[in-house]
This record gives C-alpha cells, sequence and structure tokens, in this order.
C-alpha cells in the first residue's frame, strides 16, 4: 500500500516504529552481526525503471512454486519472492505483477492490471509488503482506525486493523483497508486489501485476506543473494618460487571480496602463515593482471582484493618457503 508522506515529525513516526514493533514482540534494534565476522555484505542490486512512458509489464497469472510442508486453500497457488524472503498464497485465477524484483508477490487482482512507470501503484484486492510498524490505533490525519486489535496467526503474534481514508492523503476519502500486520522472520509484513468506496467485492477480499495470512511464509533466498562461500581448491602449477591453484570462477552471489583462511602447512603445522596473491584472467585476450601481496595467518579471513565482480576467473598463488626434499603444499580455504 502507498503511505501518504506526512508532515508528522520524525520522533513520532520512530516511537509508533518501536511501539508497533513492541506489540509484536520485536526489538528495536536490528539483528547483531555474526562475531568475528570480517567483511560486511552489499546492498541486493535493484534493476532500473524504465522510461516514464512505459507500461512496466502486463499483468499474468503469477508465477507459483509448491508450498513447502504448508496447505493452500483449494484451488489456490503459491507465490515466492526470495528477494524479501517470504511467500504466500493467493487465489489460483488471479494476476499478479511488479516493477522491481523485491514487489514480487506484493500485489494480487481478480482482474488483470498494469503498473505505470513513475506513476502510483493501483490498489489490489490482496497485498503483502513489508511496514515499518502496524497502522496507528487512534485516527490520524489521513486515516480513520476502525479495528485495532491483538490477535494471532497460527503461533505469531499479529494486529487485525481496518481503516478509512479521510481524503487528506493520496486515497479517496472512504477507501477501506483491512489486514494484518505480523512478525515475519526479523521484519513486519502487512497482508492487507485495499479497496475504493463503493467496491461491492471489499467483504469478499477480506475474507481472502483472512485466508492468505495463514499461508505466508519464509522463503529460502536464491543464491544470488548468498554472501561469501568457502571452497578449498586443487593445485595447479608451481613456477618460479609461487604455487598457483586451478582456474576459479567468482559466484553469482552478494560477496564481492576474494580472501583466504584456514593457512597451515600440514609438514609443519606450526607454520600458519603464508604470503598470497591473485591472478585475474582479462575479460578479453592479454595476460594476467596480478594483486599485491599479503599475508594471511590461521583461520581469520584476510582480503585479498575488493570489488570483484561475478564470473570472473582467477588464480590464488602463493609464495613457497622450501622445495626440497619436495615443494611445499599449504592448505587453506577461498572465500568468493
Amino acid at each position: 500500500m502507498r503511505t501518504p508522506r506526512s508532515s508528522i515529525p520524525t520522533s513520532w513516526f520512530l516511537v509508533a516504529a518501536v511501539a508497533g514493533a513492541s506489540a509484536l514482540g520485536i526489538a528495536a534494534c536490528g539483528r547483531p552481526a555474526e562475531a568475528g565476522a570480517a567483511e560486511g555484505l552489499p546492498p541486493a542490486a535493484v534493476s532500473s525503471l524504465p522510461g516514464a512512458a512505459d507500461v512496466v509489464t502486463a499483468s499474468q497469472a503469477a508465477r507459483s512454486l509448491p508450498a513447502a510442508n504448508m496447505s493452500l486453500p483449494r484451488g489456490w497457488k503459491r507465490c515466492v519472492n526470495v528477494t524479501e524472503n517470504y511467500s504466500i498464497g493467493y487465489p489460483g485465477t488471479w494476476h499478479t505483477t511488479q516493477i522491481r524484483p523485491e514487489e514480487v508477490c506484493a500485489q494480487f487482482h481478480p482482474d488483470p492490471f498494469t503498473i505505470p512507470a513513475e506513476s502510483e501503484y493501483p490498489l489490489t484486492a490482496l497485498n503483502a509488503k513489508r511496514v515499518p510498524a502496524p497502522p496507528s490505533r487512534t485516527d490520524t490525519e489521513f486515516e480513520h482506525t476502525l479495528l485495532w486489535e491483538q490477535t494471532t496467526v497460527g503461533a505469531r503474534r499479529a494486529v487485525r486493523f481496518e481503516t478509512s481514508s479521510t481524503g487528506a492523503g493520496l486515497y479517496l476519502a472512504g477507501t477501506r483497508q483491512y489486514g494484518y500486520v505480523l512478525r515475519l522472520g526479523q521484519s513486519l509484513i502487512s497482508v492487507h486489501t485495499t479497496a475504493e468506496p463503493g467496491e461491492t467485492r471489499y467483504t469478499a477480499w477480506q475474507t481472502v485476506v483472512d485466508k492468505a495470512v495463514h499461508t505466508l511464509t519464509v522463503a529460502p533466498r536464491s543464491p544470488a543473494h548468498r554472501g561469501c562461500v568457502p571452497i578449498r581448491p586443487d593445485s595447479g602449477f608451481y613456477e618460479a618460487g609461487r604455487v598457483a591453484t586451478e582456474e576459479l570462477t567468482t559466484p553469482t552471489s552478494r560477496c564481492t571480496t576474494i580472501s583466504v583462511s584456514h593457512v597451515v602447512d600440514p609438514a609443519n603445522p606450526s607454520d600458519r602463515c603464508q604470503t598470497f596473491r591473485l591472478a585475474f584472467w582479462p575479460l578479453v585476450d592479454g595476460s594476467l593482471t596480478y594483486t599485491e601481496p599479503v599475508t594471511a595467518c590461521g583461520a581469520r579471513r584476510t582480503v585479498l582484493a575488493r570489488n570483484v565482480p561475478d564470473n570472473a576467473r582467477y588464480l590464488v598463488l602463493y609464495d613457497v618457503d622450501y622445495i626440497d626434499p619436495e615443494i611445499q603444499t599449504v592448505k587453506f580455504r577461498v572465500w568468493h
């Protein structure tokens, strides 16, 4: 749902967000980073918007995946949003569309609809989206509160609400919204319907929302949203005092660095430090490009290169300390 831009001070919004989160048992602070994490994850990429004159996508029946250990009402399908990490059921004959990847499975309607670029989103019969807080318990400049009650959906605490627009914001006076706000993971999700005055299907849409909210569940993220993953590469060749790994390729993920960790010489376990560098293959014909040498020790992850794109081909090389009686072999993990 589109929320009108309010003139209410920021401090009030923060209080409302914290109060709403508290009502649903969510801490006001976000989840802390894991202890010892060496690298943060950059924000996920978002697709660019088409030109203002374009209609983004024609509405079509949503592509659905089967429910995982969760039943759906008869004739319903499941829509999975791997970007926002949730899935929800919807009537199988309804339609959905979106502009951005994170908006998949956000709007459903019994009739085909489109979202014009650079314009307001249409009002639809079933909506699912992340929100900072539940609607206000009391009337605001933009909405009259008709219903606000704490409830449960399955084993999860929730707020069930209904509001009517005052006409001061984006919506016509008398526009109704009915739905639930509940915790999913570390976020709040609103599952609701929105109907303009005179919409005769509003009561039926409320029934759909009552069913859909019970199908909401966490969905696994796609590989494109993983962080850095570890591998143990095989040795490739020895030349001029260095050992190189086999050729490696960075996966499609949110990871933008190449690091090494768990460095050890099995022939001398007390030796847990080595000097590494990377050699990148060019995108077109040409010579390898080498990074500056970096010394890495023990189990700690040490970054060898940053801002590395997906599908980059490279070798990891380390300087050897001895070649007699045999070439030194160092064991380590590569994170990319």
